[in-house]
């Protein structure tokens, strides 16, 4: 009865206060259900926020990952252009090298043939040939260079002149001149029978027979090698050194159509067993050589191209290479040690 009383009492004081039990308990239900959405949301709001910060970290490792794939390839790409670029260097070497060698087996080659020719030609129980028609000069093995003042134009040589005609680089010959008092000298030669390189001018001809026996009377064993050459002849010389070796090295030793003294009739290239009866620079340091150099002039003949004339000449050293001016100006141009250019107040 007792408690019946007190709940009628609470319920009175309830209704009093404007509410009854059951609002009480909605009301209460509403903050629960209003507390479960708010921390829905705000889980809902720190997922979401989570999910872009892993989205971002994740687009930058993707950006990273695709700059690093990049530079790899761009790494991968510059080491295959470096080696792709070394193989092709080292091909090209190797070619350019495989070129040379061929270039110079095949001058090897011609050289072998050019000696066999020159000196092996049929071999006779007295050691000459049956050929040695004009013999190659050996090519310098390092020549000289030449003077600014060397004068290539092209000058006819003044005929006039006779024994002191100037033939050179400058001064020419018409190129079918021939003269007309051409011999063959008896003296000994390198090679056996008559060729069109075995004449000499007639004067010339008579020193150079006094020349040879007065050698060997001195136990000086020397031959002859070539003399006249015609301008058709000395054409296909000039030609052929021109191809083997170049132009600028060609006229170091050999002279245009034209301008070589051998169409004068008044040169001769001499030589010795000693070298194999060679046109060589080795002539000159050999017992014969320095006999020539010496005696020469007595019979009227000069060393053309001697050493450390180069830039006086126009040619290198030609110890083999005799020209006949006359005993008195050979004399002249020996003691003065001067070239026939300079006897002659001439040009090169």
């Amino acid at each position: 009865m007792k408690m019946k009383k007190i709940v009628a009492v609470s319920t009175l004081a309830l209704l009093l206060a404007g509410c009854n039990p059951g609002d009480q308990e909605a009301e209460k239900d509403t903050k629960t259900e209003e507390q479960a959405n708010q921390n829905a949301d705000e889980k809902v709001a720190q997922d979401n926020e989570k999910s872009d910060a892993e989205v971002a970290k994740e687009k930058e490792a993707a950006e990273a990952k695709k700059e690093a794939e990049a530079q790899a390839e761009a790494e991968k790409k510059a080491e295959e252009q470096a080696a792709a670029d070394k193989k092709a260097a080292e091909e090209k070497a190797a070619e350019e090298e495989a070129e040379e060698k061929a270039a110079e087996d095949k001058a090897d080659e011609s050289a072998t043939e050019d000696k066999t020719d020159e000196t092996t030609d049929e071999k006779k129980d007295d050691g000459k040939t049956d050929s040695a028609q004009d013999p190659e000069p050996s090519k310098p093995s390092k020549p000289e260079s030449e003077t600014p003042d060397v004068d290539k134009s092209d000058t006819k040589a003044d005929l006039s002149l006779g024994e002191l005609v100037v033939v050179n680089k400058k001064y020419s010959l018409p190129i079918d001149y021939k003269p007309s008092d051409l011999v063959v000298p008896d003296v000994s030669f390198s090679y056996s029978g008559v060729l069109e390189q075995s004449y000499m001018r007639a004067p010339a001809a008579k020193q150079m027979e006094k020349m040879f026996a007065d050698a060997k009377a001195a136990n000086i064993t020397l031959n002859a090698v070539s003399g006249f050459r015609s301008g058709a002849r000395q054409t296909v010389l000039y030609n052929n050194y021109v191809a083997r070796d170049g132009k600028e090295a060609a006229d170091q030793y050999s002279a245009r159509p034209g301008h070589s003294e051998h169409q004068t009739g008044l040169v001769f290239d001499i030589s010795a067993p000693s070298v194999g009866n060679g046109l060589t620079a080795a002539l000159g340091d050999t017992k014969e050589g320095k006999w020539i150099a010496n005696n020469a002039a007595k019979y009227g003949f000069i060393v053309r191209y001697d050493r450390g004339f180069q830039s006086r000449t126009g040619y290198t050293y030609e110890p083999w290479h005799i020209r006949y001016v006359g005993v008195g100006p050979a004399t002249q141009i020996k003691n003065n040690g001067q070239t026939l250019e300079e006897y002659m107040k001439v040009g090169h």
